[in-house]
């Protein structure tokens, strides 16, 4: 009974995405996590790209957690990335390149587990910094937005 409920929770978590900010420049960066970002696709400061939430990902989260934001997104996080900073692979602004019906399409099938490269977006969006700033900080987060943020859908809406 005990592997039954961990399989089933185990599948509904296969359909979800953790999405990751870069909000830490290179001062003082190990080469094992300079590494993990690269393979993650955060080169630039305020880089944002969305990972599977599988177990390899969260290896990776993990070892770059003091230098990014990451958090779970929904549906409609993905599509305000794609519509506001999401562009071609050939560096088109993806709001211009495809009809509004074409952009569903492809959020429908990045959700459905294809890569952003195969479906001709580029899978890293670069965001502006969040207006009105990280804000306070708080006993709970001592560094700001840094590690698991629970609110990514309103970091990522302020910074888009």
């Amino acid at each position: 009974m005990a592997k039954i409920q961990q399989t089933s929770s185990a599948a509904s978590s296969a359909g979800q995405k953790i999405a990751l900010i870069r909000l830490k420049g290179v001062f003082s960066i190990s080469p094992t996590v300079k590494t993990t970002l690269s393979s993650l696709m955060l080169h630039k400061l305020h880089s944002c790209t969305i990972v599977d939430d599988s177990p390899s990902s969260k290896g990776m989260v993990q070892e770059c957690k003091d230098f990014v934001a990451f958090g779970p997104v929904e549906k409609e996080t993905i599509a305000l990335l794609l519509v506001k900073r999401g562009r071609t692979l050939d560096g088109k602004r993806l709001s211009t390149a495809k009809k509004p019906e074409e952009i569903k399409k492809i959020l429908d099938e990045f959700l459905a587990g294809r890569k952003l490269a195969s479906l001709g977006v580029s899978p890293i969006f670069r965001l502006a910094p969040p207006k009105g700033g990280f804000g306070t900080r708080k006993a709970q987060q001592p560094f700001g937005p840094l590690g698991k943020n629970l609110k990514m859908a309103a970091l990522i809406k302020s910074m888009a």
